[in-house]
């Protein structure tokens, strides 16, 4: 296995799977970054963007990200969760009463709630009634909220997934209505300020205007030429799809997520118990290949399980690829759409890179230090505790802990391991890592030559027999 961060040996094949996608999807320019753990540690700048020009694409190459706005959304309502201003399974009609006047076909407008939303399990329509996608904007807040009348609610009785942009839409404004800040302000200053996201923005300012990359649309009917792509101000629905972004800010923002259940989490955007419910699955497919967490998707390609989400808007195609446990993720911007294999593209880019470097070790802060093979020494042995639970003391490769149980020993607390814990006071008890008491202290009790007689852990009290 290759070393951590050297991706050498990987080059040929990434610009292999890379050309393949560009020629399929006749891609005029592609960008893709790789991170691991807090770094982009490998940039990859194919074709150009701008067709006709030799104007290769760069890491602050700005382009329209789409669907990747719907993290941010569902972050931010993670924030107001967390500050006890909304609940996940508050309806839309406890923040947004002028959904009453919304068409139940199906199910209630009771059921229609913040989770549903977020997971797209709400039942709403993809888009707005008026949604054009060929229009050069969309309705405006005051329109959408104006026309409520005109969606349908159809809650299927086996909770089919639906993908909605119109439901991620409104999350935006129970945003707004919830914290008194409009939506755009919102995300700028609780999430993209504090993240250091320089160039992620709605909309753009001149010099920003001249770092994008041209968008194109696909040919005509009987035609050859790529066209320019129209832009639309996604407005009302802004928090669905609006954001700017490039390989250098989205880079950060897959960082951001690898602190996913840290104990060092060093940000205030998010705590770090709540990235981790954010990550986690609300919903599975039968085959256990694909899942919605709250705002990401999850696809599953053997052991290994990828957090993801794309987008696609007029001229871009964008995807971000991430394992938690590898601390490892792929970035892909292209600047054509539609284009299917950016989605794909990002999954093969992330799996050849887990499968040839591995994962990286987690920095994590502790205040657990390893005991010393001499002290260990007074705790060694086999201990049984009630009602036939036999597990082993050891000092081994791996250090002071419990050890893997012997043939026919019931499996409770081994293997673990064992550490001092500075904060502590008694120096007989230690702190088990790992295993089902993981977290909680050995308590030794030793007799008057400090040779330990036993030790309490987990409820249970385990007697020497040795």
């Amino acid at each position: 296995m290759a070393s951590s961060t050297d991706l050498s040996t990987l080059e040929p094949k990434i610009a292999e799977l890379a050309s393949v996608s560009m020629t399929q999807d006749r891609i005029p320019g592609l960008s893709i970054g790789i991170v691991r753990g807090d770094s982009l540690i490998g940039y990859y700048s194919y074709g150009t963007q701008t067709v006709g020009e030799s104007k290769p694409p760069t890491k602050q190459s700005i382009t329209r990200v789409a669907s990747i706005t719907k993290t941010f959304t569902g972050t931010a309502i993670l924030q107001l969760r967390d500050l006890g201003q909304l609940e996940l399974d508050d309806p839309l009609l406890v923040h947004m009463p002028d959904f009453t006047i919304a068409n139940a076909l199906q199910g209630t407008l009771e059921g229609v709630t913040l989770r549903r939303l977020m997971t797209h399990y709400s039942g709403l329509r993809t888009e707005h009634p008026f949604t054009d996608w060929n229009a050069p904007s969309f309705p405006t807040n005051e329109e959408l909220l104006d026309n409520l009348s005109d969606i349908d609610v159809v809650i299927p009785q086996d909770s089919q997934w639906k993908y909605s942009n119109l439901a991620v839409g409104l999350l935006g404004h129970v945003i707004a209505q919830v914290s008194g800040i409009p939506y755009e302000r919102y995300i700028y200053e609780e999430i993209i300020g504090p993240l250091g996201l320089a160039n992620t923005r709605f909309e753009l300012d001149s010099a920003q205007s001249h770092m994008k990359a041209n968008g194109y649309s696909h040919p005509l009917p009987g035609s050859s030429d790529l066209r320019d792509a129209p832009y639309a101000s996604l407005r009302g629905i802004s928090a669905a799809g609006q954001l700017h972004s490039n390989v250098e800010d989205l880079a950060k923002w897959m960082s951001f997520q690898f602190s996913s259940g840290r104990s060092n989490h060093p940000s205030k955007v998010l705590a770090s118990s709540t990235l981790a419910e954010m990550h986690r699955p609300m919903y599975v497919s039968s085959d256990w290949l694909s899942g919605q967490a709250l705002s990401w998707r999850m696809n599953r390609r053997d052991d290994l399980v990828l957090h993801n989400h794309g987008g696609g808007i007029q001229g871009y195609a964008s995807n971000m690829v991430f394992s938690i446990k590898a601390q490892t993720g792929v970035v892909v911007l292209a600047n054509i759409w539609p284009a299917p294999t950016p989605y794909v593209l990002a999954e093969d880019i992330a799996e050849l890179v887990i499968r040839e470097l591995g994962p990286i070790p987690e920095s994590v802060g502790t205040d657990l230090t390893e005991v010393s093979e001499q002290f260990a020494a007074h705790f060694i042995g086999r201990y049984w505790a009630e009602p036939g639970v036999y597990v082993d003391v050891v000092y081994g490769e791996d250090g002071f802990g419990l050890a893997l149980p012997r043939e026919g020993d019931y499996t409770l607390h081994g293997p673990a391991g064992l550490a001092t814990d500075r904060s502590v006071a008694d120096s007989k008890s230690f702190r088990a890592v790992g295993g089902r008491g993981g977290g909680e202290l050995a308590e030794f009790s030793t007799d008057s030559e400090g040779k330990a007689e036993s030790f309490r852990l987990g409820g249970f009290l385990y007697k020497r027999v040795d």
